[in-house]
């Protein structure tokens, strides 16, 4: 049989010697190296394909919980509003009313002051009548001259009483804010939506696998300013340890400087108020739309404060200072005494503790559904270890990060790290599980 080669003689006319037969290059074909990228690239494509499903579908249950939310916000809002508007209808009219009874008393005590004037003269007058037809007329001339007194004395009264009186009347000068809010204010809320890029992008699998070679990777991401205002600062100034944004997209902002507040701003800069808190907070995390959580280093505790209410539902202490502080999934893990971890429940049960190595300096938290991220100030290290205290990655590289303290990590799992002495941020970006932890 005549063995067949396959070549383009016009390119290569000197390769019949060169080149082996289609046969006998495909001897092997099943165990290759080919088949086997091939295998392993539609197993990849299939893994991307169930990745891409499951994100869209957790996103679709995002939105749902952002519109329940949303709802909840818009209702509360609402019953605020009226609850005040309820208020101030009851304080107006309780204020009509006060002036209602004073003006309708003073008329009625100068009608009183006429009718007993009324009747004095009615008797001066039956007495002028009964002298007119019976009494003589030396008795008429007498009593004439005192009843003109009488009379002119009355009248006096009377004339004082009517110089002093005055005419009430009653009118109401609606609150300019009110006025406005009827014609200017057209929108309850505005309702936006933030797109972002997707995280599961489609890749190669051959790219994908040079990745996974990779130990670490360090990005730094492109930030854009959106916006900056100042704080307000008392005669002796403020210390903020902890912020978060709220369900509104209000900010609270927690001061250590001893005020004993939360201070709320709206995502334009403006002042909204200052929350009273038990003590001087340290840090705090939102838990949902009415709760949050925060830690006071002074008073060794943690508190869970409804913050519609205004009363604190939870109180947890311990031992000792209580500093960084995160929740996620019905879990709220503190820093206690630079010494553990503690994770607990919304209720106030502990679940676990997590002991750190003697000496840390850590003070700032983060945590996901299964992970804890924190930051070793001393040490300039970032660490990840799981809920139940297994050691994931730790991270350190003093070229580019020097005293990492504030830490947050975004929906994607990327763990954004602020260089206190570096003066930046650095963003570590999220690795798949089975590539090799960062050191």
């Amino acid at each position: 049989m005549k063995r067949l080669f396959v070549c383009f003689p016009a390119m290569h006319k000197g390769c019949s010697d060169a080149i082996i037969p289609l046969a006998e290059a495909a001897k092997n074909a099943k165990t290759s190296t080919a088949f086997t990228d091939l295998e392993h690239a539609i197993n990849h494509t299939l893994d991307h394909i169930e990745i891409c499903v499951r994100d869209r579908e957790a996103a679709a249950k995002r939105i749902e919980t952002q519109e329940i939310a949303i709802k909840k916000i818009i209702s509360d809002t609402r019953e605020n509003i009226d609850k005040h508007l309820d208020d101030l209808e009851r304080k107006l009219l309780n204020e009509l009313s006060t002036a209602y009874s004073s003006c309708k008393s003073k008329y009625g005590k100068f009608k009183n002051q006429l009718d007993k004037l009324e009747k004095e003269i009615q008797r001066l007058k039956g007495q002028t009548s009964q002298l007119k037809r019976f009494a003589p007329n030396l008795q008429i001339f007498l009593r004439t001259h005192q009843m003109t007194k009488e009379v002119q004395d009355e009248v006096k009264v009377i004339q004082e009483a009517i110089w002093s009186v005055k005419n009430y009347n009653i009118e109401i000068q609606l609150q300019q804010e009110i006025t406005s809010l009827l014609k200017d204010v057209k929108s309850f809320a505005t309702i936006e939506v933030d797109e972002s890029t997707i995280s599961c992008p489609f890749t190669d699998a051959k790219i994908d696998q040079a990745q996974i070679q990779v130990k670490s990777r360090r990005s730094w991401t492109k930030l854009q300013l959106k916006k900056k205002f100042a704080i307000k600062e008392e005669a002796k100034g403020i210390m903020i340890l902890g912020c978060t944004i709220l369900a509104n997209g209000n900010l609270l902002i927690a001061d250590n400087s001893g005020q004993n507040v939360l201070m709320e701003y709206n995502v334009d800069g403006h002042y909204i108020r200052d929350v009273p808190v038990s003590a001087s907070p340290w840090d705090l995390t939102v838990i949902d739309t009415d709760k949050i959580a925060v830690s006071y280093n002074s008073l060794k505790n943690v508190e869970v404060i409804d913050m519609k209410r205004m009363i604190v539902l939870k109180n947890v202490k311990f031992e000792n200072n209580c500093y960084g502080i995160s929740n996620n999934d019905g879990k709220i893990c503190v820093v206690v005494g630079n010494k553990e971890i503690v994770v607990l429940n919304i209720e106030g049960t502990i679940l676990n503790t997590i002991k750190l190595e003697p000496n840390r300096t850590v003070y700032d938290i983060a945590m996901t559904k299964d992970r804890i991220y924190y930051t070793d100030m001393a040490e300039n290290t970032v660490y990840c270890c799981s809920t139940n205290e297994k050691k994931v990655w730790s991270f350190r590289d003093t070229n580019s990060l020097v005293v990492p303290s504030g830490i947050s990590v975004d929906r994607d799992q990327n763990v954004i790290v602020l260089g206190l002495s570096s003066y930046n941020l650095l963003v570590l970006q999220n690795e798949r599980e089975n590539q090799q932890n960062i050191t």
